[in-house]
């Protein structure tokens, strides 16, 4: 499951369960319309549920497919959820994305959505 949405010029993207094909599907051509209309950068809260299960084989490739092909578009990015994600997800930070992007525990979703503006949108 993957729902977005944009805010005051953040994209709030809640993801639960396994990511499948069909949430590519929807998110990509999404991203690409705020990105096309945005000058400068897209900020970004990404929400992870406590049943985020990862991605299945071709979802990790068209993840790293849409990361290098959209780079230079992404804003801050902060990630909401489950402490054993912090390592995780600040490791294939520092692989693919020349965005900051910082972990904040479940419970410090205002603190999330507060440092991503502060970047300005």
């Amino acid at each position: 499951m993957l729902e977005v949405q944009e805010i005051d010029g953040l994209l709030h993207i809640e993801v639960g369960g396994k990511l499948t094909p069909s949430d590519y599907d929807a998110f990509v051509p999404f991203f690409e319309q705020v990105a096309k209309r945005k000058t400068g950068t897209v900020p970004m809260l990404i929400e992870l549920t406590s049943d985020f299960a990862g991605w299945d084989i071709s979802g990790i490739w068209r993840e790293l497919k849409f990361d290098i092909r959209h780079k230079n578009k992404f804003g801050r990015i902060a990630i909401v959820g489950d402490r054993k994600w912090e390592e995780w997800g600040t490791k294939l930070s520092d692989l693919f994305f020349r965005a900051d992007i910082r972990f904040f525990e479940a419970d410090q979703n205002l603190a999330a959505d507060a440092w991503v503006r502060e970047a300005g949108l």
